[in-house]
This record gives structure tokens, sequence and C-alpha cells, in this order.
């Protein structure tokens, strides 16, 4: 597999945010709404762009979910993102074989920069690109495409890697290769039955993946 070209999505992928994804978004349904989430509502449409998941809770009172969101959001910042096990090691083995990376998330340029910064991540990635900075969020294409352009990179030497069907969704879109990250997913028997075109276990098996080949 001949791979000059990683393209990872951000959350449940490079850094551990579950914890507080769920918890900013039921404190905002709670502070706005009044109303007490259960856990299969939380995980609804979970990795769907911020706006589009409160848009389906309430499209009256979106803008107030948002900043209720996004109150909470950066209060614990912080204190509750993590990066996942091995993506810090995987991240430094790309890097020395010249791999060009970029991040293609669905999360909004101010949290995505805020994690960057946070966690030290900049100095990795070529290319970062949020559901704000396309016409389409993933599972359309104009992430992948936008990450690509940014890195001047062709499709065919590029693999998107993410915990989302709409990452797989997105890169089969795109025309490139397609990784199942299934350390981080919660939907783990849907990515496989999009059929990427490597399932990854752990950030190592990126590693084994892509640079043995090198």
């Amino acid at each position: 597999m001949n791979v000059r070209t990683v393209l990872l999505d951000l959350d449940g992928t490079l850094i551990d945010s579950f914890d507080l994804i769920s918890e900013s978004f039921t404190q905002a349904c709670r502070v706005v709404l009044n109303r007490e989430l259960t856990y299969e509502e939380v995980l609804e449409r979970w990795g769907w762009p911020l706006r589009y998941r409160f848009e389906a809770v309430d499209p009256v009172r979106t803008d107030a979910l948002i900043d209720a969101y996004q109150a909470h959001y950066r209060a614990n910042h912080d204190r509750m993102i993590r990066l996942y096990p091995g993506i810090r090691d995987m991240l430094d083995a790309l890097k020395s074989n010249e791999i060009g990376m970029g991040i293609v998330t669905s999360k909004r340029r101010p949290t995505t920069h805020l994690a960057i910064e946070h966690l030290n991540l900049a100095a990795y990635f070529g290319a970062v690109v949020t559901e704000q900075d396309v016409p389409s969020p993933k599972p359309a294409p104009d992430a992948v495409f936008a990450a690509l352009r940014d890195l001047r990179a062709p499709a065919e030497t590029a693999i998107m890697i993410g915990d989302s069907l709409f990452d797989i969704q997105a890169a089969q879109a795109a025309g490139v290769r397609s990784g199942a990250a299934l350390w981080g997913t919660r939907e783990r028997d849907a990515l496989l039955s999009a059929r990427p075109d490597l399932a990854l276990d752990t950030p190592v098996d990126v590693m084994l993946s892509l640079l043995h080949t090198l």
C-alpha cells in the first residue's frame, strides 16, 4: 500500500473526548431545555456536526443550546481530553517517515484548534479542516478534498482514518483509501460493514499497516 498522506479524524480517533462531549451535550439540554437526556439520546446522531445534532433536539433553541454546550466544553476541556494511548508514537513514526498528515473533523474550528494547542499537535499537521471550512461536512467528500488540496497530495496515495461511519463514507466518496479506527469507535459493526480498506484495532496497527510498505 503506497501511502504518502494520512488524513485523521480528531474526536474518537486522535483524542479521547467522549466524556467531555457527552457531558457538555447533556448539560446544554439540562440548562436550556430543563430536560435530562438518556444515554441513548446522547449517542443519537453521534459524529454529526454540533448544529445538526442540536437542531434535531430543538430547532427553535439551537443557538442557545450551542452556546451552553460551548461554555461547558471550554470550562472542562483541558481537564477532560487526552490523546489515546499510542497516538503520539504513531504521529512521530509517520512524521519521521515523511508522511504528510492532515486533520479532517466535523468539529467546529475554535474547539478543534483548542485541542490541537492543548495537546501540542500543530507540528504534525500540514492541514486542518473543520466542518466550518467546507460547504458540506462528512460524509460529503468536501473536507477530504480540502485537506488534500492544502497538502498538495494526490488522492491515490492518501488514506482517511476515523472512528465514524461518516469518515469511511467521506473517504470513499473522495476516492481515497479508508481506515477504521476501532480503538475509539462506538459503532464498530457499522464501521466494518462499510468495508474500509483497513481495520485498525490500535494506533500501532496504523504503523504496521502503512510503514512496512515504505
